[in-house]
């Protein structure tokens, strides 16, 4: 539990370092210098916690990394750069390293992107439990099942109170409390968004994108992976997955947010900026 608690703080310790970096290099060096120190910054500790491993928290750094870097005003030619050596890293990783006899991923993180790709080759094994995550949000229909909701209560999902808790709303709630749970995540993103424009000093602005992009990148992969759009992970969906963990992460966030709009609105001497 405290290591969780660890990763899962070092998520928010790394954005405040990086956006403050941001600010006090943002005139040292060239474009391409800077754009290189603040992915040194931000790809380290993803490195450190993929090797534990922890490719979810991963794939959550680097998508933090990014966001500061965009909101920093960082050129597009430098992020098509990025993008070209992640298509390589991601060749190396999945193709040529298992080739070579050395693979950089565990076998059970092979597994789940094979059977992302290739659902129906392994259906009984590694591809369980999202075929069974789609067959139950799919059981929900318009207002779900209710208390008849067998593929998630008999167990038919095994990871429902964590990775999987979309299924469980999707099977006892339906297309309605589905939708609903989804525009409440759409809510808290768009305020989020709008402390991100609303924020009167740049470190604020920094600060606010990398956990914006957080939140998104939370919510988004996580449904994802009970719908089948994108593959396991191991994303809690925030403030529902179970884990204390993930619930003091996602507070914090918020409150870090919070903090940042209300600074917003005593800088615009009583205005208030809604």
């Amino acid at each position: 539990m405290s290591q969780r608690i660890g990763i899962f703080r070092s998520k928010f310790t790394m954005v405040l370092a990086l956006a403050g970096f941001v600010i006090d290099g943002a005139r040292r060096g060239s474009e391409v210098q800077r754009t290189a120190r603040y992915l040194l910054l931000g790809l380290a500790p993803a490195a450190l916690v993929f090797l534990q491993p922890d490719l979810g928290t991963a794939l959550v750094f680097g998508v933090a990394t990014l966001a500061v870097m965009f909101v920093a005003g960082v050129r597009w030619t430098h992020f098509a750069a990025i993008g070209a050596g992640l298509v390589g890293m991601i060749t190396i990783v999945l193709v040529v390293a298992p080739m070579l006899g050395t693979p950089v991923l565990k076998g059970y993180q092979e597994e789940r992107l094979t059977s992302f790709v290739h659902p129906s080759e392994d259906p009984s094994d590694a591809g369980y439990q999202q075929n069974q995550a789609k067959i139950a949000i799919g059981a929900g229909q318009k207002t779900g099942r209710g208390d008849q909701a067998t593929q998630t209560r008999l167990d038919f999902v095994p990871e429902r109170h964590t990775d999987f808790i979309f299924a469980v709303i999707g099977e006892r709630y339906g297309f309605m409390g589905a939708a609903l749970v989804l525009s409440l995540y759409a809510l808290l993103i768009w305020r989020a968004l709008r402390v991100v424009t609303l924020s009167k000093n740049l470190y604020g602005t920094l600060v606010a994108g990398g956990l914006t992009a957080m939140l998104m990148f939370q919510v988004f992969v996580n449904v994802g992976m009970s719908l089948g759009i994108m593959p396991i992970t191991g994303i809690p969906l925030p403030l529902m997955s179970y884990g204390g963990s993930s619930v003091l992460a996602t507070f914090l966030a918020v409150g870090i947010l919070e903090s940042i709009h209300m600074q917003a609105r005593l800088s615009q001497k009583g205005r208030f900026a809604w």
